[in-house]
């Protein structure tokens, strides 16, 4: 049986919320624009124009279109909770943009809006979708690097000092807002278990405005394996994007996320049973010893990332509305981010945070 498309609506047309038209319009069999709102009514009427659908600069007329059966939320940071809560008391479906919450305040509504509308709250953590890292998670279940142990992900942005709204914490920016949501998210799906404890510290390096250019975070999961976490501006020589030891090999990417090497030992190999003892040879089998596969294995699908994540994210989003199929990024999955961004914020009281 045919399912008829769903219906939807964009508030905040900015770039990640014209990313959002383009991309869930491409398919219009699943997917059918019907309004568009922004404070900014000229850009509103552009935008319906391009996709078709009505255009409004007053959020709760938008609300009220009875047509409106999905809204996609990328209005500022600091107002994705509220506009979240608006919208599901408007009976409407919702996708999240990230930071789904900035504040401790948004976490508490968040928790609240979660059991209070079940299915109905969706988080937009499009980056869970990297082909990169989904290559990534499916080489880790395989085996091949046997026993997971550090995880490091790190996001270097060019060396820049930037004066946007992205360096100003009264509008909801700062690198733990930005960019530390996506690599939480990735890091806690490769930990393998609840986190224990929080590390970090965060810089104001370069930026002129008051919030954070460099972010470090670590995680030590209840079994034992850790993720260390980077985002920044302020690095001139960028390393890895991914890197990832286990006791069988080691997993790396570079930033580009085109490529994947791997270092690891035969599956058939064993080793010898042994006993560290005063005055054995230790050397007991060294690396040039051991038989290594190292190969390089090109990321698929090629293409975009940035044009993947998107696509991805609309297509589950459509299977789990239409078809009753999981979305991949559950609830628990979000506020656990926001929860773990709360006592980074808490670590770094040099900063004043909002709310």
């Amino acid at each position: 049986m045919m399912q008829s498309p769903i219906q939807f609506g964009v508030c905040g047309l900015g770039r990640f919320g014209l990313e959002h038209c383009r991309h869930f319009s491409r398919e219009p069999s699943q997917y059918q624009a019907v309004a568009f709102c922004d404070i900014d009514a000229a850009r509103a009427e552009a935008v319906a124009v391009e996709f078709g659908g009505r255009a409004y600069s007053d959020y709760a007329s938008f609300l009220a279109n009875s047509d409106l059966e999905l809204v996609i939320i990328a209005t500022r940071s600091l107002d994705h909770a509220q506009h979240a809560e608006q919208a599901l008391a408007a009976g409407k479906l919702v996708l999240l943009e990230k930071p789904i919450g900035v504040t401790a305040a948004d976490y508490q509504l968040l928790q609240q809006l979660v059991q209070a509308y079940p299915g109905k709250l969706y988080f937009g953590h499009n980056h869970r979708f990297e082909p990169a890292f989904e290559n990534t998670r499916a080489i880790l279940a395989s085996g091949l690097l046997g026993q997971l142990q550090v995880v490091k992900l790190s996001k270097y942005h060019d060396f820049m000092r930037r004066n946007d709204w992205q360096m100003r914490l009264d509008c909801g920016g700062g690198q733990l807002s930005v960019w530390a949501p996506h690599l939480l998210d990735q890091g806690l799906q490769l930990l393998g278990a609840p986190v224990r404890d929080v590390w970090s510290y965060l810089r104001r390096i370069l930026t002129p405005g008051d919030a954070d250019d460099h972010v470090r975070i670590m995680l030590q999961a209840e079994n034992g394996v850790v993720a260390e976490l980077e985002i920044s501006n302020s690095v001139a020589i960028a390393g890895p994007y991914c890197t990832i030891y286990g006791d069988r090999g080691t997993l790396i990417y570079d930033q580009s996320q085109q490529a994947i090497r791997l270092k690891y030992l035969e599956p058939e190999f064993q080793w010898s049973e042994a006993t560290a003892c005063e005055g054995a040879d230790r050397r007991l089998a060294a690396d040039g010893d051991l038989p290594w596969i190292d190969e390089t294995r090109a990321v698929q699908p090629a293409g975009s990332m940035w044009e993947r994540v998107e696509i991805e994210l609309a297509r589950h989003l459509y299977d789990a509305i239409r078809h009753g199929i999981p979305f991949p990024v559950k609830n628990s999955d979000g506020l656990e981010v926001v929860r773990i961004t709360e006592i980074v914020k808490q670590q770094n009281p040099q900063f004043n945070w909002i709310g």
